[in-house]
């Protein structure tokens, strides 16, 4: 194995949680909203749901393939030479599209409403810098500082809600289900695939986790978590700011956060929500670039994944530029990136999971 570190199921458990949460936890409450309306709590729960289904098909493909990552797996399931150009696709389309696309994000939120005189291209460079940093660290690095940076933003999301509690009016979640159950189950759709439907990238990592067998726990905890923390803060933006806001805000949980007065001293305090977004998305950045490297180190034979984070990290701060030149093309782009994220994190897993089944394969045990 490329990889030589162990994680503990605490530790991998984390890491789903700050992925589930991620980019998502300033923009979701827009994108339910502007299907859902006022109903986006019903959105958020469909899609939480559905997003619950998919941790047995994980969680079932890497238990038959125990102590083989995703790049190994298809190598397995679809043969050496179709399943090294599934891996070569898996990871230059979709992985590494999903590593710009995260990056973009980054650099649109600061140049849009924090650092708005800073050239983007700044940005991405500042960010990369720390986060092939970190994935040259190793697994087993940059998991200990997600457990050192969960505390901080369990505090910060806490204070968030109960400062913003008392400004909310119930009046802003009625009526229920008044568009019917399209546009609700048109959100749940959006829900599941960003962020639950990513997380197929785990795939990756859970041959690291020292109990594997404990990994489909993991899961559940992380989504679960995470998923209740972006419901919460998308129906806070609709009870505080209202509908037609959260809709029409590209980041609706950050102009949330401005809403906080208490007493007229504790205000202007939306650097909690950029904090925990901040955390979030470096965590996510760096789980996406560690996942890319180790996924193309071992489908072209690689000893060290190490180098490959510098190119790649170049490769990423030109596409960047390049594929999304602006926030309205990158919002645009969201829905194509649905269809992806669909392909490869539900059909992908899901067939090999068929062939495994038909070819009764025990050359991975």
């Amino acid at each position: 194995m490329i990889e030589k570190g162990k994680i503990s199921v605490r530790q991998f458990t984390i890491l789903v949680l700050f992925y589930t949460i991620g980019t998502t936890i300033l923009v979701i409450p827009s994108i339910l909203t502007s299907n859902a309306k006022q109903d986006v709590w019903i959105g958020g729960l469909v899609g939480l749901c559905f997003g619950a289904l998919v941790i047995p098909l994980y969680f079932g493909l890497a238990k038959k393939y125990p102590s083989k990552n995703f790049a190994q797996i298809l190598e397995i399931t679809l043969g050496k030479w179709v399943g090294k150009s599934c891996s070569i696709l898996y990871f230059f389309t979709f992985v590494l599209l999903l590593c710009v696309f995260v990056l973009r994000d980054i650099g649109d939120f600061m140049v849009t409403v924090m650092m708005v005189e800073t050239p983007i291209q700044a940005i991405h460079i500042s960010f990369l810098i720390v986060v092939i940093f970190s994935v040259r660290l190793g697994l087993e690095a940059f998991a200990r500082a997600a457990e050192l940076f969960l505390p901080w933003v369990i505090l910060l999301y806490i204070v968030l809600v109960f400062t913003i509690a008392p400004q909310i009016d119930l009046r802003f979640a009625q009526p229920v289900l008044e568009q019917g159950v399209k546009p609700v189950l048109l959100a749940g759709f959006s829900f599941l695939t960003f962020p639950f439907l990513e997380l197929v990238i785990f795939l990756m990592i859970i041959p690291y986790v020292n109990i594997p067998n404990k990994t489909g726990r993991g899961l559940f905890i992380g989504i679960t978590f995470g998923g209740v923390s972006l419901i919460i803060i998308s129906m806070l933006s609709i009870l505080v700011v209202g509908v037609e806001e959260t809709s029409e805000s590209i980041y609706s949980s950050y102009d949330l956060a401005k809403q906080i007065n208490i007493g007229g001293i504790f205000q202007r305090v939306e650097a909690m929500m950029a904090f925990i977004w901040f955390t979030t998305v470096f965590m996510k950045l760096t789980i996406l670039t560690y996942v890319a490297s180790l996924g193309l180190a071992q489908t072209f034979g690689i000893d060290d994944y190490k180098i490959l984070t510098l190119p790649l990290g170049l490769l990423m701060y030109v596409l960047s530029i390049n594929i999304f030149p602006n926030v309205a093309f990158l919002i645009e782009f969201t829905e194509t990136m649905q269809i992806y994220v669909l392909l490869y994190g539900f059909v992908l897993p899901l067939f090999l999971w068929f062939i495994s089944l038909i070819r009764k394969d025990t050359s991975a045990l």
